[in-house]
């Protein structure tokens, strides 16, 4: 679909079914957003350490615990961390359903793909921004060396360096569940967030740190919209994303009064 198409379908959207209408349903959307550690790695400040890949057998049979115990959700909708605009990945889904795509090693085959074609869904839904929001960390980095807020940043990251090392040794040791049950767990999730709030500090007024930070929000922003555009009144959608999304869209999801807030720790399987 090209952007101007996926614009006006956007618009469309919001005249069709505008959110102050699914207010006032009784039957809201339940949005379950499942926070991962993304199983290839990407180019984030901190990357996955898996033991295995995830076409392992060790972490195939938790792959599969995983999708038969998300399944209990009952999801009419399965959205992943992917550009909104591009068709290649409902492209792929719909060859992985017809036999003509083998799965690859990522999240967004191996756990959404795996669970819409176990449901049967016809579809699956990339709800990432389209925007361009740029994660200049090593502005920030230099803007606080240059400001004499190192120890602003420092502070920063001892408050993650527990969460890191728990990650860290969840997936070094191959342990799927725990990492997901760990990621999505409230011990994780507020810290997670709390990190961004740490470099709005850095630099003057509009300063790198909050133009990283405003960035970081107006994707997570997008997202959301994407999210609450993609649903309408009875569904149950599961959104696969990486936890630090996570951290920022449950509360967006939380506070909307147009949709509910699924907690995963309740349907994913125990370690």
């Amino acid at each position: 679909m090209s952007r101007s198409l996926f614009f006006t379908a956007v618009i469309a959207t919001m005249i069709v079914a505008p959110p102050m209408a699914r207010a006032q349903s009784a039957d809201r959307p339940q949005v379950m957003v499942v926070g991962v550690a993304h199983f290839v790695a990407k180019a984030d400040l901190h990357n996955s350490t898996w033991g295995s890949s995830a076409l392992s057998p060790v972490m195939q049979a938790q792959i599969a615990r995983i999708t038969d115990a998300l399944a209990r959700f009952k999801p009419t909708k399965v959205m992943i961390e992917a550009k909104a605009d591009d068709p290649v990945y409902l492209e792929r889904y719909q060859a992985y359903r017809g036999g003509r795509y083998r799965l690859g090693a990522n999240e967004r085959e191996q756990l959404a793909y795996r669970l819409a074609g176990a449901l049967g869904l016809p579809a699956i839904y990339p709800i990432d921004s389209i925007g361009d929001f740029p994660f200049d960390y090593d502005s920030v980095k230099a803007a606080a060396a240059k400001d004499g807020q190192g120890a602003i940043l420092e502070q920063a990251d001892a408050d993650l360096q527990g969460i890191i090392s728990t990650q860290n040794a969840l997936e070094s040791a191959s342990d799927l569940i725990g990492t997901l049950r760990y990621l999505n767990s409230g011990e994780q999730l507020k810290p997670d967030a709390g990190w961004y709030l740490y470099l709005d500090l850095i630099g003057a007024d509009g300063g790198a740190g909050q133009v990283l930070t405003r960035n970081w929000y107006a994707r997570n922003l997008q997202i959301f919209a994407n999210i609450a555009h993609g649903v309408k009144p009875g569904d149950r959608a599961i959104v696969f994303i990486g936890a630090g999304h996570a951290a920022m869209l449950r509360p967006m999801i939380a506070g909307a009064p147009f949709l509910i807030d699924v907690d995963p720790e309740k349907y994913l399987p125990q370690r």
